[in-house]
């Protein structure tokens, strides 16, 4: 398994994408992985799948569901499952803009060891509280898979982690970031439904 071949993917898609950005988490930065492009492309998602697994190939054991956020990381968790020869599961956020476990899974979830996939994180916030959501429908989190972590290996998520592509993505808060003191415009792309 290769970071390069992870960046391989995302440049062929043309998914790694240079400007000024705002992220879900409301922070700026000038590099966007624009993990749609990759969607379109089956067959990547499937590669990038099989990778996961092989990274968590050791935890197989422990694991007993996969489970992943909509929408931009249901089907690498999915591809991620298919290879594991597990159950599959996701999480939506609901009307008031929470994150929970999508209704007819729960059943699965409970009681069960799940392994998050999530497609590219920036501060962690939506991977914490996708861990809550599942540890509140009486899952454990014992693994958490990343596609791209844009932190650097910093994350702080209270479980272990593993990322196909670890980068370090400078990102500012809004009044800190320096693009906008130089009035370069902003494109907010993508939307994960979170307000």
């Amino acid at each position: 398994m290769s970071e390069k071949r992870v960046l391989e993917i995302l440049r062929s898609c043309d998914a790694l994408l240079e400007g000024h950005f705002r992220y879900t988490s409301g922070r700026h930065g000038s590099q966007y992985f624009e993990k749609i492009r990759i969607v379109r492309e089956p067959r990547f998602v499937d590669e990038l799948g099989r990778m996961m697994a092989v990274l968590m190939d050791d935890l197989r054991d422990e694991i007993d569901i996969v489970c992943a956020p909509a929408y931009g990381a249901v089907v690498f968790g999915f591809s991620t499952a298919l290879h594991m020869g597990k159950c599959f599961a996701f999480l939506q956020r609901d009307a008031s803009s929470r994150m929970t476990v999508r209704s007819g899974f729960s059943d699965i979830v409970s009681g069960n060891r799940v392994l998050l996939v999530e497609d590219v994180c920036t501060t962690g916030g939506s991977v914490v509280e996708s861990i809550e959501a599942l540890e509140g429908a009486g899952a454990a989190v014992p693994q958490v898979g990343l596609i791209v972590d844009r932190t650097g290996g910093k994350l702080e998520l209270g479980v272990p982690y593993r990322a196909l592509l670890t980068t370090d993505a400078e990102s500012w808060p809004e009044d800190e970031c320096p693009l906008c003191r130089d009035g370069i415009p902003i494109t907010v792309p993508g939307s994960s439904g979170k307000k």
